[in-house]
């Protein structure tokens, strides 16, 4: 989920706790203005995350730089008016959507204009109180501070993102993240009429590794498997760790023959890299092409399933590829 996702789903949750909780009769019109005043906050996050998220670095500087002259600008006719708090913007639209660097250097601008606009009224004689100069450093620490404060936040925001999308073991896809990618895959196959494969790889005696050898071989093992599937594919193919031992790959664009030779090397490869560490681990493997992408990722998730089981009951360490049609197709 990214930024825009995530902003949307807070005020959609927002929205429906204040619709459930306050209603045009109530009479609490303290709190209804309140909850009323933090609804049009998230409105407003969200419109500005919407606006920014897809504009480039130099996008977001060209227009914070803008702000920051129309601000030196106000500035100087407001005349004694502090407007330290609006330079704020500029400077953390820079810190969040540039990065910390940009944001520090965007202080420092601000300071610069602070200080212009001020001697200029003074026809840059620099006469100013000391305590005048002061408050102008004081100002940047404030902005600093702000802007450093955006940063991490924004740092943060990334980290949760990434913990909440990939699995910690192996650095893949999570089951949840999968489906996420993996509808949109499946709505542009559907759109260019593409060829989808997917494939259900689940690890055969892997409980007895952690049994007898202990977890941490398991997890290296599991590793091993991650390195060896993610070096033999495409970097528009999608894998993810399902569970404790098992591991789906999504084939956009890839029709019934070309699956069938990638995934013989990738299970040739599993084989291999199990053998060179003299783990006894197989590999049961089901997988299904769809010439035409099936409606949802359920259906393809429970049919490449139903194969892999397949497998593991007729002896286990096998690859069973079908190609779907309008008369197996469910």
């Amino acid at each position: 989920m990214d930024r825009v996702q995530a902003s949307e789903a807070w005020g959609r949750a927002f929205e429906s706790h204040t619709a459930r909780h306050f209603h045009p009769g109530d009479t609490s019109s303290r709190y209804r203005h309140s909850f009323a005043g933090t609804l049009m906050f998230f409105r407003i996050h969200k419109e500005t995350v919407n606006l920014f998220s897809s504009r480039s670095s130099v996008t977001v500087i060209s227009i914070s730089l803008t702000l920051l002259a129309l601000l030196g600008w106000i500035d100087y006719l407001t005349g004694d008016y502090s407007l330290i708090v609006f330079y704020l913007i500029p400077v953390s639209l820079v810190a969040w959507f540039v990065n910390r660097p940009s944001g520090m250097f965007f202080c420092l601008l601000a300071l610069a204009t602070r200080f212009t606009v001020n001697e200029a009224h003074t026809s840059f004689a620099l006469k100013s109180a000391s305590l005048h100069y002061w408050n102008e450093g004081i100002e940047l620490l404030f902005l600093l501070i702000m802007s450093l404060l955006f940063s991490a936040l924004r740092k943060n925001l990334d980290s949760e993102k990434t913990l909440a999308n990939v699995d910690p073991l192996t650095g893949v896809l999570n089951r949840r993240a999968f489906f996420d990618i993996a509808e949109y895959e499946l709505n542009r196959s559907r759109r260019y009429e593409h060829a989808t494969t997917i494939a259900y790889i689940d690890l055969d005696n892997f409980k007895g590794i952690n049994d007898r050898l202990g977890h941490a071989v398991g997890d290296s093992l599991l590793t091993k498997v991650t390195e060896t599937i993610a070096s033999n594919i495409r970097s528009t193919d999608i894998l993810s760790r399902f569970g404790g031992d098992e591991f789906v790959i999504l084939l956009p664009e890839t029709p019934a023959e070309a699956a069938a030779t990638f995934l013989g090397k990738i299970h040739s490869q599993l084989d291999r890299a199990m053998s060179a560490r003299n783990w006894p681990v197989s590999f049961s493997i089901g997988a299904v092409t769809y010439p035409k992408a099936p409606p949802c990722v359920e259906e393809v998730i429970k049919k490449a399933d139903m194969l892999m089981y397949e497998v593991k009951r007729s002896g286990k360490n096998r690859l069973l590829h079908i190609e779907a049609t309008e008369a197996n197709n469910g």
